[in-house]
């Protein structure tokens, strides 16, 4: 049993990072293999070119993505995993450039157009889909993110198999508030939910990864 987790954020020791570290740790706990790979330590890649090769019948990329750059060997990864766990915080309302760019090559490659054919993904692979966000969960509506959240969980779903969703809401950004101007948040409650509500956040995640590898 295999685990990968892509983390798609550029603070890699943040939030998020943290977040999916804590998955991984759960599910080797009842052991399963497993890998964080942080998107921001790759070279350069790009998103989905429109190129189609992943399309063309009978073309030696069919059902795989053609373009070779530092996202490949990502990509391959993710097909051979039993679990795919993807994470991202919120950068204006929806997942950020370089998780979009993994998810836009992730999912197309195995998206024929056609209704004939079952999508040309590995079936019954575990996935979940986490997200951590500077706002409170009962605002995520307000931004349209459960929009986000919905529309990349049902691709997931059709590619895969059922797809959790984790929230880690209202987070601290930063250590010292003073020094940025950010006064839209309440620095004393943010420092006070980090220091409460994220280690269980935390426990959370180690439990949802030994969920996903049982």
């Amino acid at each position: 049993m295999k685990i990968l987790a892509v983390n798609g954020s550029p603070r890699i020791h943040k939030n998020t990072g943290a977040i999916l570290g804590k998955i991984v740790e759960g599910a080797k706990s009842v052991g399963a293999e497993g890998e964080l790979i942080h998107l921001q330590k790759l070279g350069a890649f790009k998103g989905c070119s429109s190129c189609f090769s992943c399309k063309l019948i009978g073309g030696k990329s069919y059902g795989r993505c053609a373009a070779r750059d530092a996202l490949t060997p990502v990509l391959e990864a993710a097909h051979e995993a039993d679990i795919l766990v993807i994470g991202s915080p919120f950068y204006m309302c929806m997942e950020t450039g370089i998780t979009r760019c993994f998810l836009e090559r992730l999912c197309f490659q195995y998206s024929p157009y056609t209704n004939k054919k079952p999508p040309l993904s590995p079936r019954k692979k575990s996935c979940a889909l986490v997200y951590t966000m500077n706002i409170p969960e009962k605002q995520i509506p307000e931004y349209g993110k459960d929009y986000v959240i919905n529309m990349t969980k049902s691709y997931m779903e059709r590619l895969f198999a059922p797809c959790e969703i984790f929230l880690c809401t209202d987070t601290k950004q930063f250590d010292d508030y003073s020094l940025y101007e950010m006064d839209f948040f309440d620095p004393v409650a943010k420092d006070l939910r980090h220091k409460t509500v994220f280690p269980a956040d935390l426990k959370r995640a180690f439990a949802l990864g030994q969920k996903l590898a049982q």
